[in-house]
């Protein structure tokens, strides 16, 4: 494998980013194989696209269009023939509403297609996202399987402009997209949003009346397969979330790939939990989106009302948040790392504070294999996986919400303490409707059929109303 080679060989393309507003502006990417000029042609006419925009020469191309009328079709071509394209293809795009309170998007988990199964599973997933027609597509991280070697890159724009080349794509950056030596380059020239904090790859955007802050866990440097958050970000994330309250959101996202709470192979990241939690709860946001973990989960967890918090003048939460883990729509499941072979295998110490005592005590969580006897003849989506890939499913409590201690069941001791819901080893995305004072979130198997668990009984729809925001 050569590294870091600085020749892309190949003309992909193209896919759609929002680096200005999204209601009158579109930012166009494409790559070609050699250093050159390219054009790029557009209009609101389809058969007269009239306005002409010139890529000076390089491999990487990027048109940000402003100026744009709001809620418009319009349309646009690139003269060069690209990798899933064999003829020049003209392509269309819609801008935003002003004051939109109505948005259909897509969440999607890892993608990291690597190998030729993988490369298919993008490709249905893609197919099904662009299906579904979204006003744009929130991706959490994983998109390569190593940041550094373009010919992931590569794999990954066999799917991509499939479903993105029609709506703008906002990614957050993965640990992989920082492969090899802890590099996060080449994730900023594909993605080249406007970050803030210099060299991490941490921003936020506003949609309509939805505020969406997508996080960094790995721009304080490298820590293995833990985050690692640079002081600089944390200051900047309480005053984004400070800012979006103030400006009055209707909705707030909080979007990142490290897992916050897990029960894959790697459990959820402590530091992450210490830092998060006592944050998104101060300031009521509505939901909590991660990868990282190639499986769907759900918790819905109040912070405090158990009567510990991290920190002693911590705020408690005036509602439950909901926490899901959106972590496969295409790279490999779960159930394909080392879930089943492990005795007890990983202990936690938390330190909380006792609230009704004013001490810190810590409690020992104990993370144990996944049981072989929990699964079903589900839905993969797909007939490309191994016959021996079975569909695992993770239910620590009964219908009535009573948690079960048997480690075979509930797999981890943090699954009550956090309030851990349900979960699944299957390809899979999320769809979220903002309609007024409404937002359904509903996760969907690759044939869009919702996600309903082992006897159809735990269908994966959520409705939630406005909050009224508060600090």
């Amino acid at each position: 494998m050569v590294f870091f080679n600085k020749k892309y060989k190949w003309n992909d393309g193209p896919y759609l980013i929002l680096k200005g507003i999204p209601e009158t502006s579109i930012t166009i990417c494409w790559l070609t194989a050699k250093n050159k000029n390219s054009i790029l042609l557009w209009g609101d006419i389809e058969s007269n696209l009239n306005q002409t925009e010139l890529s000076i020469k390089k491999r990487f191309h990027s048109i940000t269009i402003d100026n744009l009328s709001s809620d418009s079709t319009y349309f646009y071509t690139i003269k060069e023939s690209f990798s899933l394209y064999s003829i020049v293809t003209v392509f269309s795009f819609r801008t935003a509403k002003v004051d939109n309170n109505n948005l259909e998007f897509i969440i999607a988990g890892d993608l990291q297609p690597k190998n030729q199964v993988t490369l298919n599973t993008n490709n249905i997933m893609a197919q099904q996202i662009n299906k579904e027609n979204p006003n744009f597509i929130i991706q959490l991280g994983d998109l390569v399987q190593i940041g550094s070697i373009l010919k992931y890159w590569h794999f990954l724009m066999k799917s991509l402009p499939l479903m993105a080349s029609s709506r703008p794509i906002l990614p957050a950056i993965g640990n992989h997209e920082y492969y090899l030596f802890h590099r996060n380059k080449t994730f900023r020239m594909f993605f080249p949003y406007r970050f803030f904090g210099g060299k991490g790859s941490y921003y936020s955007k506003n949609i309509g009346n939805l505020h969406l802050t997508f996080l960094d866990p790995y721009d304080g440097g490298f820590a293995g397969m833990n985050s690692k958050i640079s002081n600089k970000q944390k200051k900047w994330f309480v005053k984004d979330l400070e800012k979006a309250v103030k400006d009055g959101a209707g909705w707030i996202f909080v979007i990142l790939h490290h897992a916050v709470l897990s029960n894959g192979e790697y459990s959820g990241d402590i530091k992450l939990q210490e830092w998060i939690l006592p944050i998104v709860s101060k300031f009521d946001v509505d939901a909590v989106f991660w990868g990282h973990a190639h499986l769907y989960e759900h918790w819905q967890y109040q912070y405090g009302k158990n009567g510990f918090v991290i920190n002693s003048d911590d705020i408690i939460g005036d509602n439950p948040i909901d926490f899901f883990c959106i972590g496969s729509s295409g790279a490999s499941p779960e159930s394909n790392f080392r879930l089943f072979s492990h005795k007890p295998f990983k202990r936690k110490i938390l330190k909380w504070f006792n609230l009704e005592r004013g001490v810190v005590e810590k409690k020992t969580t104990i993370q144990y294999p996944w049981n072989r006897e929990m699964f079903f003849e589900g839905k993969m989506g797909i007939d490309q996986f191994k016959k021996d890939d079975h569909h695992y499913f993770h239910l620590p409590c009964d219908k009535q919400g009573n948690y079960l201690d048997n480690p075979g069941i509930s797999y981890n001791t943090e699954s009550k303490w956090f309030g851990y819901m349900y979960g699944e080893n299957t390809l899979h995305y999320a769809k979220v409707k903002i309609k007024d004072n409404n937002c359904i979130i509903s996760i969907h198997y690759v044939d869009g059929s919702i996600l309903k668990g082992p006897d159809g009984s735990l269908s994966q729809e959520f409705i939630f109303k406005m909050k009224i925001w508060s600090v």
